[in-house]
């Protein structure tokens, strides 16, 4: 059972004991339909206080490190920003049966395994290895976490069967963003094995090649429309 199911099943047994409860000592003193109504109010509330709220976006932005390490110190801490993030966000329903966070989650472990590694602290410049590690982790993944967040708002709050069917296809699409970035984040690791460095020049190309075979900048701007939205 996800976390979310967890907590929302506790916010269900709560809402029915303040129910059952209001209902019969309200009983007492009111109409049995005015207690019982009153003691579903006081359920209804309970449940949700117990329904985890949505995450709030990362801040991107912010002139890049000039060192080695404090490139890398900084990727480290932006993975476990975003880590803590997806943890809230992933314990709400959309994300039931979506392996969009398990994705998420094995980039994030692997840019901050990779943060930690002593052949990438040791280089004597930030090179293309360090420079794409860092823009990954403070730049590409925070923007898929941020459209996460956001689809994940648009779902909880919009009504209409078409548009929570393009919220879902939207999660499609970041699932496919997330599996691009991880492509690029097996590079740097391949790097670090073979003990070379591919310019960032070479990590630009690749995900922007990437990302054009499917149509990811659509996926990505959500103010273009979609040939199968509402």
């Amino acid at each position: 059972m996800k976390p979310g199911n967890t907590i929302l099943s506790l916010g269900v047994g709560a809402g029915a004991a303040v129910l059952s409860a209001a209902g019969l000592v309200l009983g007492l003193g009111f109409a049995p339909v005015v207690g019982m109504a009153i003691g579903a109010a006081l359920g209804v509330g309970a449940g949700l206080m117990c329904t985890p709220l949505a995450p709030k976006p990362l801040v991107l932005g912010g002139p890049p490190p000039v060192t080695v390490n404090g490139m890398l110190d900084e990727a480290a801490q932006s993975a476990e920003q975003m880590g803590q993030t997806m943890r809230r966000l992933t314990s709400r329903p959309l994300w039931d049966g979506s392996p969009l966070d398990e994705r998420i989650g094995q980039m994030l472990q692997g840019i901050s395994t990779l943060a930690a590694n002593p052949t990438l602290r040791g280089r004597q410049g930030i090179d293309g290895d360090i420079q794409m590690l860092w823009s990954l982790a403070t730049d590409y993944m925070p923007t898929i976490v941020n459209l996460a967040i956001e689809n994940d708002k648009m779902h909880s709050t919009f009504s209409g069967r078409s548009s929570k069917a393009q919220v879902e296809q939207n999660i499609r699409g970041l699932e496919h963003q997330a599996g691009i970035l991880g492509e690029a984040l097996d590079r740097i690791e391949t790097d670090v094995v073979k003990g070379t460095t591919r310019s960032i020049a070479e990590h630009d190309a690749f995900l922007r090649s990437r990302f054009e075979q499917f149509g990811g900048d659509s996926v990505l701007d959500l103010s273009k429309p979609s040939p199968t939205g509402p």
